[in-house]
């Protein structure tokens, strides 16, 4: 008989003694996480409660993975319970398991979260609020718009986030603009972020109005959403953050124009690829990548760039290319140039990038960086011959 009891003690005593690696336990813990033995769910429980008092996020992990596992979308409130306790950790393992959870059974999810969402305790409320965002629907816009109004800016902020697409929804729509007027500057971020991933063509000039923001963060954010809504009606306002005296915001706006691309953004980016400093030369290859279908102009001057003398503007080149979503074939024989280039970084560039080469050219590349003098070049030309000739490998 399986001492399935005991299994889970060994998991609890690795999580207290971190003395073994997780691989010790991995098999042990596929195996609970798939015995459908609810008599488990008692001392897991009581095991959670334990590592959330104690502190021990990895213990909660765990112990939430097993719990996932065991009882599927039943075992939601229990982890968003856990995810409400600030135990200081960025929580991607512990939400991961919540969203496979969310989307198993979404009216059942939506239920659940709907209660917390609705708590009178800020963090289960915060909570509720976040995981509301995974399975909302259009009538939820109602306790959304008034969480987008309560006291506590974490849930202002988590609120705005959540709302549903506002594309053909004027009332969610304008909740979000509210909230660009916010006195935290966390929800005028999630407000603005949140026009960026709309397809709502009115959304350039509210954005546009928040390039003067007292937030730098707010600033940048706005520059990513103006690059995301892409309309050549961005690029007045992206020129202003150009001059920004905040050198990230700077530098989302470069990306932005890359993203936008058409002559104007081309003009601009192609001034700043012929600057003195190669800082400003990098930023504008990256984002002339971007641009290469937009204007005929691009592809000469990513040619130039890919021979420049500094080697942050080669290696901003390759990754602004390999990035870019454009046919590898169009930029194959450039990267395979650079793939001697005397610059390490460089070469760890190129070696990122031939996964999108052709085969041959990217298993010659590969095999040769596997002797680099570089340790960084033979470790990455390690992991990505395993793409090319492990199980999964195209």
């Amino acid at each position: 008989m399986i001492d399935r009891r005991g299994m889970l003690a060994a998991v609890v005593r690795h999580a207290v003694e971190l003395e073994d690696d997780y691989v010790d336990v991995a098999s042990t813990l596929e195996a609970l996480s798939a015995s459908g033995d609810t008599a488990l769910v008692s001392p897991l429980h009581e095991a959670l409660d334990r590592f959330l008092d104690d502190g021990n996020f990895y213990g909660r992990d765990l112990i939430a993975r097993i719990l996932a596992g065991i009882q599927g979308p039943a075992a939601l409130p229990a982890l968003l319970r856990a995810s409400a306790r600030d135990l200081h950790d960025d929580q991607d393992s512990l939400s991961a398991e919540i969203i496979v959870l969310l989307e198993a059974d979404r009216a059942t999810a939506r239920r659940t979260v709907v209660e917390f969402a609705t708590s009178d305790t800020p963090e289960l409320r915060h909570t509720g609020l976040w995981a509301l965002g995974f399975v909302a629907e259009a009538q939820d816009i109602e306790l959304l718009a008034a969480a987008a109004t309560a006291v506590d800016a974490a849930v202002r902020s988590t609120a705005i986030g959540s709302i549903p697409d506002p594309d053909g929804d004027d009332r969610a729509y304008r909740v979000i603009l509210s909230a660009l007027d916010d006195p935290d500057q966390q929800v005028r971020a999630a407000a603005v972020s949140r026009l960026g991933f709309t397809d709502r063509t009115d959304a350039v000039a509210p954005l546009a109005a928040r390039v003067d923001d007292p937030a730098p963060q707010v600033r940048s954010m706005v520059a990513y959403a103006l690059g995301r809504l892409c309309g050549a009606d961005t690029i007045p306002a992206l020129l202003h953050l150009l001059h920004d005296p905040d050198q990230h915001v700077r530098e989302r706006a470069v990306e932005a124009l890359g993203s936008v691309g058409g002559s104007a953004a081309v003009d601009t980016l192609l001034g700043l690829a012929a600057a003195e400093d190669p800082q400003l030369r990098a930023q504008a290859a990256a984002a002339l990548a971007k641009a290469v279908d937009s204007d005929l102009r691009v592809s000469q001057h990513l040619v130039a760039l890919a021979q420049d003398s500094e080697a942050a503007v080669r290696a901003a080149t390759i990754s602004g290319l390999s990035g870019s979503g454009v046919n590898a074939s169009r930029w194959a024989s450039l990267v395979a140039g650079l793939a001697a280039d005397p610059d390490p970084v460089v070469r760890l560039r190129v070696a990122v990038a031939a996964r999108r080469l052709p085969l041959d050219a990217a298993r010659d590349i590969l095999r040769r960086y596997a002797r680099d003098p570089d340790e960084r070049v033979r470790g990455i030309a390690g992991i990505e011959l395993e793409r090319l000739t492990g199980p999964n490998a195209r």
